[in-house]
C-alpha cells in the first residue's frame, strides 16, 4: 500500500520533469543537442563514465572562463549523473591519462572529428596505443556535406587509423538542416593486414525522436561482426608424438586414426574447424614441438613464444590455465577438460583359504565334525544290534567307511542293514549332506561373482604398497609433482625416482607395464584406455583396472596475445558450441568405450588354480600322508623277520 501511494504521489513530479526537459532541450543551441543525443547514446549503452574531447572550441575560448561556463553548463542540464572529464588538445595531461584504465567501460566523445589537433593528439594515439577496441565506446561528431556522401567523408578521415573488429565507434554525421544526426558504424576487419574500413548505417538521432538504431544492431557486438569475410589467421599447435611419415596437417585433421596420440591438440582441432565456418575466416597452423616455458631472458618458447611475439594469433591447442602466464596471454573459455590420474590392475586377494575354507566358518565346521562323530557312534550301536540279528560286519572300521558313504551320498547296499532305525539314519545323514554341500558349492560360486573389495584407493594406500610406480614423460607432469603437498614429493621422489629403477617412461612403455601387472602409471585416462585396448589387452584385465587421482582435472583452454580483438569472438564460439552440444558431441568421439565389467565378471567366474590351491595342496598333504604310514606298516612287517635273521645269525 505505501508503495502505492509513493507511485502515485511521484507521477506528477515525473510527467513535470519531462515537461520541462522537453522544453530545456527545445530552447538550447546546436552544442547542446549534440551533447543530448551523447546523452541517449550512454543510457542505451548503459555506460557511466564520460571522456569529452573538445574539438574547434579548444582555441576559441584559449582556455578561459568561456571554457569554464560551458563546463558547468553541461553539468548541470545532460552530464549531471555521469562521471565525466574534459579533455583539450594542448593540455598538460595527456590522453591516456585520462582513459580510466583498468575500469569498466568508458565512453570517449570527440565534438569534432575534423579538428587538426584531434585528429594527431587523440585519434592518433588512441590509434597507436590500441584504444579502438570495445573497452572504450567512440561517439564521434562531426558534420556531413552535400557534395560527399557521408560513408566516402568518414572514410576520409578515419581510414588511416589502426582498428580492429572489436572497434565500437559511433560516427554521427549533422544533417544539413541541424535537426538530426545520422549514426554508422565504423570497425575494421583486421587491423594486422590492411582491410577495407567497415562503414554500417546505424541509425538516427533528433530532438523530436530520440536515439533510434536499426533492428541489426540490437544484437551484440559479436553476433553482428560473425562476418570475417574470409581473412587468414594463424594459429599455433605442438605435436609431440607425430608418427614418421606423416604430414602434419593431414595428422593433425584426422580424427579416426592412431587417436592416443596428440588426442588433446587434434581434438580441439575439430572445434577449430567449426569456428572457421562459424566466422568465414581461414587458419593457417603454426607447428612447434613445446607448450611454452618461460626462458631466462623473459621471452617464453613453444606455442605460448609464438603467442606472445604475435607470430600466431590464437592457439587451437589447449593451454593449462598457470599463473606464470597469465601476465602474457588472455585465455578463452575451458576448451579441453584431461582426467589424468595413477592408472593399473589391482591386485587381487590371494588368501589361501579365500575360497574353500572362507565361506563356512570355523563354528560351521566344528558343529560339522561333531555331528560326523556323533553319527559314527550312533551308527556304531546300530551295527552292534544289527550283528545280533544278522552276521554284518561289526568292526569299528567298517562303520566308520560306512557313514563316510552315506555323508558323500553314496550309502551303503540296502541289504547290509536291516533295521529301520539305521536306514533312518543314514538316510537323514545323506540329506544333512546335501544341504551341507548345496550351501558350500553356493558361497563358492558367490564369492566369485562378487566384486572384491580394493585396498589401493588413495595416493597414501598406493604409496604403502609394494607396486612400482612411474609417470609418463610429458611436462605437465613435473609440473603436477613439483607440489607444495609432502605425499606428493615423495611419491616422486621415493617410487618414481628410485634408485636402480627408470620409472619415467613413454606412454606405450607404461601401457605394457600396466599389462604386466604390479605397476601404477600416471598418464592421462582417455589415451591411456585407448592404448591399452589397441594393445589387446583382455576384458578381464581390463575391469582390473583402478584409477586414483590426487591433482584436480586438468583444465585448459585457447589462449591469444593481450589486448586480442578475437578474444570476445572466439569466446562467444567456444560457448556457442558448449550450449549447442557440438563440444560434448565432439568430446564423446575422442572417448573409450570400456567394457561392461558386470558382465565380464559374470561370463567369467571361474575357480582357477589359484583358488583351487588348497583343495589340491590338501589331496597332496592326504598323499604325503598315506606314503608314510604306508611305509611304516612296511616297516612294521618287515621288522620281525628282520629280528628273526638277527638272532639266527647270532647263534
Amino acid at each position: 500500500m505505501i508503495k502505492l501511494q509513493v507511485k502515485v504521489i511521484s507521477w506528477p513530479f515525473i510527467i513535470l520533469t519531462a515537461f520541462l526537459r522537453v522544453l530545456q532541450i527545445e530552447s538550447i543551441n546546436t552544442n547542446f543537442l549534440e551533447l543530448a543525443a551523447f546523452e541517449d547514446f550512454l543510457r542505451s549503452e548503459h555506460l557511466s563514465q564520460v571522456l569529452v574531447v573538445r574539438g574547434a572550441d579548444a582555441d576559441a575560448d584559449g582556455g578561459g572562463g568561456g571554457g569554464g561556463d560551458w563546463h558547468t553548463e553541461c553539468h548541470q542540464k545532460l552530464l549531471a549523473n555521469y562521471r565525466v572529464q574534459f579533455y583539450r588538445p594542448g593540455m598538460s595531461a595527456n590522453f591516456e591519462d585520462l582513459s580510466f584504465r583498468e575500469s569498466p567501460r568508458l565512453a570517449v566523445l570527440v565534438l569534432n572529428f575534423e579538428h587538426i589537433l584531434v585528429r594527431r593528439r587523440v585519434l592518433g594515439v588512441a590509434s597507436e596505443a590500441g584504444y579502438f577496441n570495445n573497452s572504450l565506446a567512440w561517439f564521434i561528431l562531426g558534420s556531413g556535406r552535400e557534395s560527399l556522401a557521408d560513408e566516402q567523408l568518414i572514410e576520409q578521415h578515419l581510414s588511416g587509423y589502426s582498428m580492429g573488429i572489436d572497434a565500437d565507434i559511433t560516427v554521427a554525421l549533422r544533417s544539413p538542416d541541424n535537426t538530426s544526426w545520422n549514426l554508422y558504424d565504423v570497425y575494421r576487419i583486421n587491423q594486422q593486414v590492411p582491410t577495407p574500413l567497415m562503414i554500417e548505417r546505424k541509425g538516427k538521432w533528433s530532438a523530436s525522436g530520440g536515439y533510434q538504431v536499426m533492428e541489426n544492431f540490437k544484437n551484440t557486438l559479436v553476433i553482428r561482426r560473425r562476418n570475417f569475410g574470409n581473412i587468414t589467421l594463424s594459429g599455433s599447435t605442438v605435436l609431440t608424438d607425430k608418427p614418421p611419415g606423416f604430414d602434419s596437417m593431414e595428422y593433425l585433421a584426422d580424427d579416426k586414426q592412431l587417436l592416443q596420440l596428440d588426442a588433446m591438440q587434434r581434438k580441439t582441432y575439430q572445434l577449430f574447424q567449426l569456428v572457421e565456418r562459424m566466422f568465414n575466416l581461414r587458419l593457417v597452423i603454426v607447428f612447434t614441438d613445446k607448450w611454452g616455458e618461460l626462458l631466462e631472458n623473459g621471452s617464453w618458447s613453444g606455442v605460448m613464444g609464438q603467442v606472445t611475439s604475435r607470430a600466431a594469433d590464437l592457439a587451437v591447442c589447449p593451454i593449462r590455465f598457470l599463473l606464470d602466464r597469465h601476465p602474457y596471454v588472455q585465455y578463452s573459455p575451458a576448451l579441453h577438460i584431461a582426467y589424468i590420474h595413477f592408472i593399473f590392475r589391482h591386485p587381487r586377494h590371494s588368501h589361501i583359504s579365500n575360497i574353500f575354507f572362507e565361506p563356512l566358518s570355523n563354528q560351521v565346521w566344528w558343529c560339522v565334525l561333531v555331528l560326523v562323530t556323533g553319527s559314527t557312534l550312533l551308527l556304531l550301536m546300530h551295527v552292534r544290534q544289527e550283528r545280533v540279528l544278522s552276521h554284518v560286519e561289526s568292526r569299528l572300521s567298517f562303520v566308520w567307511f560306512t557313514i563316510l558313504e552315506a555323508y558323500l551320498q553314496q550309502g551303503p547296499a540296502p541289504e547290509a542293514f536291516r533295521l529301520f532305525s539305521t536306514r533312518l539314519l543314514i538316510s537323514l545323514s545323506g540329506i544333512f549332506s546335501f544341504i551341507l554341500m548345496q550351501f558350500y558349492g553356493a558361497f563358492i560360486v558367490g564369492s566369485l561373482l562378487t566384486q572384491s573389495l580394493r585396498s589401493i584407493v588413495s595416493l597414501q594406500a598406493l604409496y604403502d604398497s609394494n607396486l612400482a610406480i612411474g609417470m609418463e614423460n610429458i611436462p605437465y607432469n613435473f609440473h603436477i609433482f613439483n607440489s607444495s603437498i609432502p605425499l606428493v614429493r615423495q611419491v616422486y621422489a621415493k617410487k618414481i625416482c628410485r634408485a636402480g629403477e627408470h620409472n619415467i617412461l613413454t606412454l606405450q612403455q607404461g601401457a605394457e607395464r600396466i599389462i604386466q601387472g604390479r605397476f601404477a602409471f600416471h598418464a592421462d585416462l582417455e589415451r591411456m584406455y585407448r592404448l591399452l585396448l589397441d594393445l589387446r589387452m583382455d576384458e578381464g584385465q581390463f575391469c582390473e583396472l583402478q584409477e586414483i587421482q590426487f591433482d584436480s582435472r586438468y583444465d585448459a583452454a585457447s589462449i591469444m596475445p593481450r589486448g586480442s580483438p578475437w578474444r570476445e569472438h572466439l569466446a562467444h564460439a567456444l560457448l556457442h558450441l558448449r550450449a549447442s552440444g557440438l563440444k560434448q558431441y565432439n568430446d564423446r568421439k575422442w572417448m573409450v568405450t570400456r567394457p561392461d565389467c558386470s558382465l565380464v565378471r559374470a561370463s567369467q567366474a571361474e575357480v582357477d588354480l589359484e583358488h583351487f590351491a588348497p583343495a589340491l595342496f590338501a589331496l597332496v598333504l592326504a598323499m604325503m600322508a598315506s606314503a608314510v604310514v604306508f611305509l611304516l606298516e612296511l616297516f612294521l612287517h618287515w621288522l620281525p623277520d628282520f629280528q628273526w635273521r638277527l638272532g639266527a645269525m647270532s647263534t
